[in-house]
């Protein structure tokens, strides 16, 4: 399958998940105790859409536990990366996402931890977003440790990667861990 038809397939297994609440605790969990989110300072997030896995227990307990937390917004065809101070520090965008008011500092090049978000993943941690590239855009040239959150029913074997496409480090689910 092509990304746009693995994209209209895993959307519709996506918005299908049952219990979503439990398996995202259960992917919460599994980040808090990685090595990765214990030992990073800055963390980037993002603020999940009603069928993605929910992050809002992430954002509160990073903020609880003096990490810095921030968040995308969309700036042209780039993502920018603005700190938050609790979890209602956010508008809704143009694209019906939820982003963080804009601050005066843009944090990008302190992200020491990148939780990423798609529509499906593979074993070998190749994801597939929305088609538009802004995180391997921002990924490009940084050096940033990378995780991609997703439900266990999101794993495709199927994903094809083009040269542009970025590799994560780390690829939780409810199930499983791939690194």
């Amino acid at each position: 399958m092509n990304k746009n038809e693995l994209r209209k397939k895993y959307l519709l297994i996506r918005k299908e998940v049952q219990d979503k609440l439990d398996k995202s605790n259960s992917i919460f969990n599994k980040i808090i105790n990685s090595e990765e989110y214990k030992t990073s300072r800055v963390i980037g997030l993002y603020k999940n859409l009603p069928s993605e896995v929910d992050t809002n227990e992430l954002i509160e307990y990073s903020l609880k536990n003096r990490k810095i937390v921030l968040l995308p917004r969309v700036e042209g065809d780039s993502l920018s990366f603005y700190r938050v101070f609790n979890n209602s520090d956010f508008e809704k965008s143009f694209f019906g996402i939820y982003e963080p008011f804009k601050e005066p500092a843009n944090y990008f090049s302190r992200i020491d931890l990148l939780i990423v978000p798609g529509i499906c993943f593979d074993i070998s941690r190749n994801r597939i977003g929305f088609g538009k590239g802004y995180y391997d855009r921002f990924l490009n040239d940084k050096d940033i440790k990378t995780i991609g959150v997703c439900f266990d029913e999101q794993i495709s074997d199927d994903i094809e990667i083009e040269e542009h496409d970025k590799k994560l480090d780390k690829v939780i689910t409810d199930k499983r861990i791939f690194f």
